[in-house]
């Protein structure tokens, strides 16, 4: 068999395969110019696991992320929480500097003595052409007046505690005013023979040993209190007709008694009955004119102020018994 023909087939089909690829390569790309750039091809694919280095500025390392704290306990949280409001409190900066519980002016102080303020004993008495009446409404004011300038002295004397006073019946309020009238019989004594006894009595100022006895020794018990504060006295005041007949016994050369005003107070030891400490203050109404008129709260403050400027010292006691 001749295999020439073959052969000849076989080269003149290498021929036509080398000049296909010679005339593609030479063909320019498609929609692309003749004279552009050959596109560069991409970068490989940088490895995941190492970093690329700018060589424009060193890279700055990041900070170290914060690890997170850890859960507070419950306890620790209110804990935390109480101590911010306690910081963010307005009265904080007070707190911390007494660190004392605020509270009223009559709350406790250190070393005092407590003391009760019994009921104010204090009439009032209107004075008419026909003779003397008490007047209810006139004492209950001047009662009141007295009551309360007495506990605002005591409540700025670092000394005493003022004490709540009970409420008593039967059999224990009889007692406590027949101690009260006793006050007022002793007081009345001691004013009048201290004051004008002479030298005799003297000797009382610095020996002042005046007592009610331990009758009030319940209420110490009752009021968890060591002293009571007795206030007495009585007021007078004139009518216009009875300023009218003055004004004509003057005329005539008479005198004829006014009005005024007599304040007594006192301290007494619950436990034992001895007065403590007694002072008194008058004041005369003349022609109806007074500046002791126990009614108005002012005065009654003027008045009781003016007895406590010796305290514990007074006209009648020259010792400091406390």
């Amino acid at each position: 068999m001749n295999t020439k023909p073959w052969a000849g087939l076989f080269a003149a089909a290498l021929v036509c395969l080398w000049a296909f690829t010679a005339v593609a390569q030479e063909t320019p790309i498609p929609n692309q110019p003749p004279d552009a750039p050959a596109i560069p091809p991409e970068p490989e694919t940088a490895d995941p696991g190492v970093g690329i280095v700018e060589e424009t500025a060193p890279a700055t390392e990041p900070a170290p992320a914060e690890e997170p704290a850890p859960a507070a306990e419950p306890a620790a949280v209110e804990e935390s929480t109480a101590v911010q409001n306690a910081a963010t409190s307005p009265d904080a900066a007070s707190a911390v500097d007494t660190q004392e519980p605020t509270g009223p002016v009559t709350a406790a102080k250190t070393g005092a003595k407590r003391i009760v303020v019994l009921p104010v004993e204090f009439t009032v008495y209107q004075k008419s052409v026909a003779g003397l009446e008490a007047v209810p409404d006139w004492s209950e004011t001047a009662q009141y007046a007295l009551g309360d300038a007495a506990g605002k002295m005591l409540q700025l004397d670092n000394r005493f505690n003022i004490m709540a006073m009970p409420t008593f019946e039967g059999e224990s309020e009889g007692l406590l005013r027949e101690h009260i009238e006793l006050f007022k019989i002793v007081a009345d004594s001691v004013t009048n023979l201290i004051s004008y006894g002479g030298k005799a009595w003297q000797e009382k100022r610095t020996n002042f040993d005046y007592t009610l006895g331990d009758g009030l020794a319940f209420l110490a018990d009752e009021a968890q209190a060591d002293y009571a504060l007795i206030l007495a006295g009585a007021q007078i005041k004139q009518t216009g007709g009875s300023v009218f007949m003055q004004l004509l016994a003057a005329a005539g050369g008479y005198v004829v008694p006014g009005g005024g005003t007599y304040v007594v107070t006192g301290v007494v030891n619950l436990r034992s009955g001895n007065v403590a400490w007694l002072n008194w203050k008058t004041g005369g109404e003349v022609f109806g004119m007074t500046g002791s008129d126990v009614r108005d709260p002012a005065t009654a403050l003027a008045v009781i102020s003016k007895m406590f400027e010796e305290y514990p010292n007074s006209k009648l006691i020259t010792f400091k018994p406390f």
